[in-house]
């Protein structure tokens, strides 16, 4: 897997090998899916798995190929160890092709919105999840694979421990009784887990999972009911969502009590300070959360 690792990546060495590891113990029972490729870092693990496999299916793969602005310092802030300077801005799939080389022969992409995916192909053995983080594509894509995703299918959720993709884990918490809890990948964010039983389409609509439909004490019962999942070198850093959801909801003065708990924690100031010179509009959201950060901002 050396030469994969020169592909940039937001995900951890760590999480494409569970990728691997989790494709190559579902290839040839269902569907492989990935949701939010980038520039085919995850992908290649996955492809590589199939290839290894002998099988000749294809991984199904959704994205925009559209690479942001915002990832030029994302790799400069976290790639510049690997001599990685400049990323491309704008189209991407040429780039990802390029980056798979011959294991496009494992993939079939599908370019465009995520709420904009149809899905004919069946069964589904293993979903991984990127692109997803709102509530408006969580719920689209829970509805238009509810069939799909059957008793025994694994989903690996990238970004659940990631702390403003919060809704992520609302979201999932709302089907807990529908999933069952496989493994956390460590170092990472992805929660890894596998469907106990198919819902309803009404159980994942907008409505169903909005955030509005949330009280302060319905939020810190699903914080302690995750606390229970989430590594330990992530608690920190996945109690500031829980933090984020209250000030969303109006719930200021709790919202502050809950990031004051971990404000001295090494890595959530360190992940403030970078909010705060990358995210402006993060900083006129959460102005209250900046207020108690402001020590560790300086």
């Amino acid at each position: 897997m050396q030469a994969l690792n020169l592909i940039p990546a937001m995900t951890t060495d760590a999480e494409r090998e569970c990728y691997y590891r989790l494709v190559s113990e579902g290839v040839g029972k269902g569907a492989i899916v990935e949701l939010g490729a980038w520039l085919g870092a995850s992908t290649a693990y996955i492809a590589s798995a199939i290839r290894d496999s002998g099988s000749d299916q294809k991984a199904q793969v959704y994205d925009k190929f559209q690479s942001k602005p915002g990832h030029a310092q994302k790799v400069k802030t976290f790639y510049a160890k690997k001599g990685i300077e400049a990323m491309p801005i704008g189209p991407c799939l040429l780039d990802f092709q390029k980056n798979l080389g011959p294991l496009m022969g494992h993939v079939e992409t599908h370019p465009g919105q995520i709420e904009n995916l149809k899905w004919k192909g069946g069964p589904i053995s293993v979903l991984i999840t990127d692109a997803p983080k709102r509530v408006p594509q969580i719920s689209s894509v829970l509805t238009k694979f509810k069939d799909a995703l059957q008793p025994g299918s694994v989903m690996a959720w990238q970004d659940f421990c990631h702390f403003p993709s919060y809704e992520i884990p609302a979201c999932l918490y709302r089907l807990r009784d529908r999933l069952e809890f496989v493994e956390a990948v460590v170092p990472g964010t992805t929660l890894v887990f596998r469907v106990a039983s198919q819902w309803a389409a009404n159980e994942v609509s907008e409505q169903a999972l909005s955030l509005g439909n949330w009280t302060a004490a319905e939020i810190d019962t699903a914080w302690a009911y995750w606390s229970h999942f989430v590594p330990a070198e992530k608690a920190a850093l996945f109690q500031c969502g829980q933090a984020m959801f209250l000030c969303d909801i109006g719930e200021t003065t709790e919202a502050v009590a809950v990031l004051g708990d971990v404000a001295d924690d090494y890595a959530v100031q360190a992940k403030w300070r970078y909010l705060h010179e990358a995210r402006p509009d993060f900083v006129k959201r959460y102005k209250p959360l900046f207020g108690v950060m402001q020590g560790a901002l300086c």
